[in-house]
């Protein structure tokens, strides 16, 4: 069923900014933004949709159903498939993102989270927090190994350029750093070996990394902010406050500005850079 909704401004809490917000399904968890960046996928946790947003004109192109509360989400590199963590049934189910059609369904480990999918190689990773391990899949979901003794990880991003990929530990209150070359060799359990570990604010949990790989972006649920991290330093260079419980987060390919998702307020903030 397409929708059209128009997009409102709100100021976040601080009384300082006013972001523009584009009301979507109830309980918006995950988001990923399209290579091409004219369109952008929200899941949303509490009505088992996802809601696909034009960008170009920030209104809702489509709502489709997919799950029983949706979790994570990813695209693949040409925009075709689109991947969702469906926590409840422990399973990732895959869409074509022309139809909104289900194509497959995959059990992927106790309760997936985060998703996100890596370049040179292609692969599919999926965090599964109780298990404090992240399972590497083929993009047709063809699970070959897991990453083992990351302590509770909720969300993943990956650089563009397919060096490394990032995940935050929910309770540690870190993001881990990995190699993501090597996650091809990885078969059966074999356990992660980060390259760095970046301290943060509490409740870290969506991720993204900026067009340039240099930046870092934080969710902080339910604490009303997000963190600006430099990758080749580690350090927090700003905070930006953002209304609603954000837990996902994309950033555009141009790097001009943040999707982020608000759960306790129905809608996807969008965060000019």
């Amino acid at each position: 069923m397409a929708l059209s909704t128009t997009p409102t401004a709100g100021p976040d809490r601080t009384g300082s900014h006013t972001y523009e917000t584009i009301p979507v399904g109830e309980g918006p968890h995950s988001v990923v933004a399209s290579s091409d960046g004219r369109r952008v996928y929200v899941t949303n946790f509490l009505d088992g949709t996802v809601t696909a947003v034009d960008t170009p004109a920030n209104t809702v192109a489509t709502t489709f159903p997919v799950a029983v509360g949706p979790y994570g989400v990813a695209l693949d590199p040409p925009g075709e498939r689109l991947y969702v963590a469906e926590q409840s049934s422990d399973v990732v189910k895959v869409f074509d993102t022309a139809t909104g059609g289900g194509i497959t369904s995959t059990g992927m480990g106790a309760r997936p989270y985060g998703l996100v999918v890596t370049v040179h190689p292609e692969q599919l990773l999926i965090a599964n927090a109780i298990d404090d391990q992240v399972m590497v899949s083929d993009l047709l979901t063809k699970s070959h190994g897991t990453l083992t003794g990351i302590d509770f990880p909720v969300g993943l991003a990956a650089d563009p350029s397919g060096n490394r990929f990032y995940v935050s530990n929910y309770f540690a209150n870190t993001v881990t750093v990995y190699d993501a070359t090597e996650v091809i060799e990885v078969e059966g359990p074999t356990p992660a070996e980060p390259l760095e570990v970046f301290p943060v604010d509490r409740g870290p949990y969506g991720l993204a990394v900026g067009p340039h790989d240099s930046m870092l972006y934080v969710a902080h649920f339910p604490f009303d902010k997000l963190s600006v991290i430099d990758v080749h330093s580690g350090a927090v260079t700003r905070t930006v406050a953002v209304p609603g419980g954000p837990r996902g987060v994309a950033v555009s390919p141009d790097g001009d500005r943040l999707y982020v998702t608000a759960f306790f307020e129905r809608s996807l903030v969008v965060v000019p850079l």
